[in-house]
C-alpha cells in the first residue's frame, strides 16, 4: 500500500499559514484543525484518523489528559518521526481500530527522539514498530493485535507496568539480525500468540551495546499450545548478548525460557517456572529452562529458581556452559515434579559439555534419589557429567522469630523482642509483668529458602489473648508439604497482678501548669525514670504509695517517657508538657 504522508511543514503552505520553526508542539485538536481530511473531531476529545499521518522529525505530538478516544480507520498508518509525549493522566487514552475488519492499522516510530507512551490503551491494531527510536512505554494496555504487538530494530525501548493480552502473535519481538537491549519490567503477558505459531510471548534477538533486562513480569499462556514464555536467540551477531532474567513468574506455556545460539551470557535468577507443559509431544520441548548452545559460548547462570510442573525441569542441548551452582556458590534452585510419561526429569544434560549443579533441591533429601532424576553421563556415555553433590535439602523449619519495632509501632518504647526456639518447637518470649500491646502485632519470621510459613508475616496475630500464656500456632512447610508446627508463646514474668500496676496515673496529662502528679494507689514502690524524646534522662525518683507532685518548670515543651520499674515489672507512660 502506498503511504499518503502529511508533514506539518507542508500543511502550513496548504493552509497559507505563517512558516513555523522546527520544534513545534501540537495536540490532536491542532492536527484535526490542520488536517480536516485526515483527522476528524467526532465529539469533544474524540477523534477519527481517516488517512495516513506522519509527524515530522522537528515536531512533537502531545497527547493531552483531556484526550479520550481515537478511532483509526483500517489499513491506515501513524508514523512518528518526531517526538510523541503523553501527559500524566488518571484514565487511559483508547486508540482503537475497527474490530469488524481484518486489515488493522499500524503505528511506526522511526528515528525518533525520546518519546513516551503512558496510560494508553491500544487495541485492534496490526503492530507497533520501533526503528532506531528511543521510547519509554509505561502503564499501557495492548490487546487484540493481529500481529506481534511491539517489534524493535536497533533501539533499546523501556517497557514497564503494562498489560499485553489476547494478541495473535508475540507481545514483544525483535529480528534475529537486529541489535537492541530492551528493559522489560513488571509487565503482565497473558494469552498471547493465539495464532498458535511456534513463538514465545517475548521473543528477543541479540543485544550487544548493553544488557537485556526481563525483570518482574508475569508471563502466562492459556489457549496456545505452541507458544512459549521467553526466547533469547543470537544466531549471527559476533558480539556477546548479555541477559538478566529475574523475578518473573512464567506459567502455563509450552516452555518457560529458552536460549539458543552463540555468545549469550545470561543470569536467570529468582524466577518461577511453573506448569509449562502445554506441548503434547515431549520430544519437542516443554522445559522450564532450555539452553541450546551452538558452542560453549552459550552460557547461563541459574540461581534461586523454582522449577516445577514442567515436562522437563532444565534441559541443556548440544553445547553450552551452564552453571547451576558450585561448592562455593550453591545454586539453591528448587526442581521437583517435572516429568512426562511417568518419568521424572529434573535435569537433562543432552550435550557433551560437563555441568556444575551443586546445592540444588531435587525433590528429595539424598544424593541417590537426586541421581535418579538427573540424566547425564551416568546414563549415557556421550552426555556430559553433571556435578551435583552436595545437594540442598529443604527442611520445614523456622530459624528465628522476632517482634521488631520497624514493623510494630507498639514496640517503639520497648525495643525489639526476640523469641527463643526450644527443642520441642516452642518459641518463647519472656517479658516483664507490664508488656507492650501484643494483641495485634506482626512477627518477622526467618526461614530457609523455599520454606513457607502459615500464617505468614503479613498477618497480625494476638500473642496476648489470655494475658498469661497465650499460644499461636505457626506451620512451616516445604514445597512437598513436609510440615513442622511451632507454638509461639509469651511468658509474662512478675509477682504483682497487672491490674494493680495499671492504676498508676499521671495527672494532669498533658501538663498545662508547672507540675504533674504521680498517683500510685498500690502498696509497692516503683523506681521511675523520665526520658526526653531523644532518649536523654531528665529526672528520676521513687513512686511511693499516694500522690507525688513533680515540678516541670525546668522542662521544655514536648513529649517525655516515664518508666516505672520494680524487679522484672515495668510500665512506660507518655507525658506531654505544653
Amino acid at each position: 500500500m502506498k503511504r499518503i504522508l502529511f508533514s506539518l511543514a507542508c500543511l502550513f503552505a496548504v493552509f497559507q499559514m505563517v512558516a513555523q520553526p522546527s520544534g513545534g508542539v501540537y495536540t490532536l485538536a491542532d492536527l484535526a484543525t490542520l488536517l480536516p481530511n485526515a483527522i476528524q473531531v467526532t465529539s469533544p476529545n474524540h477523534y477519527r484518523i481517516m488517512q495516513n499521518v506522519t509527524l515530522e522529525p522537528q515536531d512533537t505530538l502531545l497527547l493531552q489528559t483531556t484526550d479520550e478516544y481515537v478511532l483509526v480507520d483500517n489499513g491506515k498508518e501513524i508514523t512518528i518521526l518526531g517526538s510523541l509525549q503523553t501527559q500524566e493522566r488518571t484514565t487511559p487514552l483508547l486508540i482503537q481500530g475497527d474490530s469488524m475488519q481484518n486489515n488493522y492499522f499500524e503505528i511506526y516510530f522511526e528515528s525518533t527522539s525520546l518519546s513516551t507512551l503512558k496510560k494508553v490503551h491500544v487495541q485492534y491494531c496490526q503492530h507497533i514498530k520501533l526503528i532506531n527510536s528511543a521510547i519509554h512505554i509505561e502503564s499501557c494496555e495492548f490487546d487484540h493485535f493481529s500481529d506481534h504487538v511491539i517489534s524493535y530494530l536497533n533501539c533499546d525501548p523501556v517497557i514497564e507496568n503494562s498489560y499485553f493480552h489476547d494478541n495473535q502473535a508475540c507481545a514483544i519481538q525483535s529480528a534475529i539480525n537486529t541489535d537492541g537491549c530492551p528493559r522489560i519490567l513488571n509487565n503482565v503477558f497473558y494469552n498471547n500468540v493465539l495464532a498458535n505459531t511456534n513463538n514465545p510471548q517475548i521473543n528477543i534477538g541479540p543485544g550487544t551495546n548493553d544488557t537485556i533486562f526481563i525483570v518482574g513480569n508475569r508471563i502466562e499462556g492459556v489457549a496456545s499450545t505452541m507458544s512459549g514464555g521467553i526466547g533469547i536467540a543470537n544466531l549471527t551477531n559476533p558480539a556477546i548478548t548479555k541477559v538478566v532474567v529475574r523475578d518473573n513468574v512464567i506459567t502455563h506455556n509450552r516452555y518457560g525460557y529458552t536460549q539458543n545460539g552463540y555468545r549469550i551470557s545470561s543470569l536467570i535468577a529468582d524466577n518461577q517456572f511453573i506448569e509449562n507443559d502445554l506441548e503434547v509431544n515431549p520430544n519437542n520441548g516443554g522445559s522450564g529452562i532450555s539452553i541450546y548452545g551452538y558452542d560453549t559460548t552459550c552460557a547461563a547462570k541459574l540461581r534461586h529458581n523454582l522449577i516445577t510442573g514442567n515436562l522437563w525441569g532444565v534441559t541443556a542441548i548440544y553445547y553450552h556452559h551452564v552453571d547451576m551452582g558450585t561448592e562455593d556458590d550453591y545454586g539453591y534452585n528448587l526442581l521437583y515434579d517435572n516429568g512426562n510419561g511417568g518419568v521424572e526429569y529434573e535435569l537433562y544434560n543432552n550435550a557433551s559439555s560437563n555441568m556444575n549443579a551443586v546445592g540444588n533441591y531435587w525433590g528429595c533429601d539424598n544424593e541417590a534419589a537426586a541421581e535418579a532424576v538427573i540424566f547425564h553421563q551416568a546414563d549415557n556415555a556421550s552426555y556430559g557429567l553433571v556435578h551435583y553433590e552436595p545437594i540442598y535439602v529443604v527442611e520445614p523449619e523456622i530459624t528465628a522469630f522476632d517482634f521488631l519495632m520497624e514493623n510494630n509501632p507498639e514496640l517503639e518504647y520497648y525495643g525489639d523482642m526476640h523469641g527463643t526456639i526450644t527443642a520441642d518447637d516452642t518459641i518463647l518470649f519472656y517479658v516483664g509483668c507490664m508488656v507492650p500491646d501484643l494483641r495485634h502485632i506482626y512477627p518477622t519470621i526467618t526461614k530457609p529458602l523455599w520454606v513457607t510459613v502459615t500464617p505468614d508475616e503479613t498477618e497480625a496475630q494476638d500473642f496476648l489473648g489470655d494475658e498469661v500464656n497465650n499460644s499461636v500456632l505457626y506451620t512451616a512447610a516445604t514445597p512437598h508439604q513436609s510440615t513442622r508446627t511451632y507454638v509461639v508463646r509469651v511468658n509474662i514474668e512478675g509477682a504483682v497482678p497487672e491490674n494493680e500496676l495499671t492504676k498508676i496515673n499521671l495527672t494532669p496529662n498533658p501538663v498545662s501548669q508547672d507540675y504533674f502528679k504521680i498517683n500510685n494507689p498500690t502498696d509497692e514502690e516503683y523506681a521511675w525514670t523520665m526520658l526526653s524524646a531523644d532518649g536523654k534522662m531528665v529526672m528520676n525518683g521513687v513512686a511511693t504509695q499516694g500522690n507525688q507532685t513533680i515540678s516541670t518548670n525546668h522542662l521544655q515543651k514536648g513529649m517525655y517517657l516515664i518508666t516505672f520499674q520494680h524487679k522484672k515489672q515495668f510500665l512506660t507512660k507518655k507525658l506531654i508538657v505544653q
